[in-house]
Parts: structure tokens; sequence; C-alpha cells
């Protein structure tokens, strides 16, 4: 994957994360806690795992279409 694919990955985690933190802070929340809670661990482990691509540290996954 190149380095746009894994800063798209980071980008969706981190807005996983926001919206689970928004409903978190909503007065009212229209969601149980552990759909916001799934949402915050979710959210920022594929951004974890985008900023490790990054890195290069999964070099190793096989490329999309790749045989």
């Amino acid at each position: 994957m190149n380095r746009s694919a894994w800063g798209g990955m980071v980008a969706l985690g981190l807005l996983l994360a926001r919206i689970g933190y928004g409903e978190l802070e909503a007065f009212d929340a229209a969601v149980p806690e552990w759909t916001v809670m799934l949402l915050l661990t979710g959210g920022l482990l594929v951004a974890m795992l985008g900023v490790t691509g990054m890195l290069g540290l999964l070099g190793w996954l096989p490329r999309v279409g790749e045989r």
C-alpha cells in the first residue's frame, strides 16, 4: 500500500474516534455506552495501524491485486 492509503486509514481512524468522542460528550446520547467505546477504541486502533503502516513496519502485507 502507498502512503496515501495509510494516511487515509489514519484519517478514517481519527474520524471514527472523533465521532465516538462527540457521542460521549453529548448530553443526551442516543447510542449505548458500548457503541461509544467501540467507536473510540476501534478508531484509535485503526489510526495506530495506519501510522504503523506509514512507518513501513507493515511491509509484509500483500498488496491489493498482487498474486
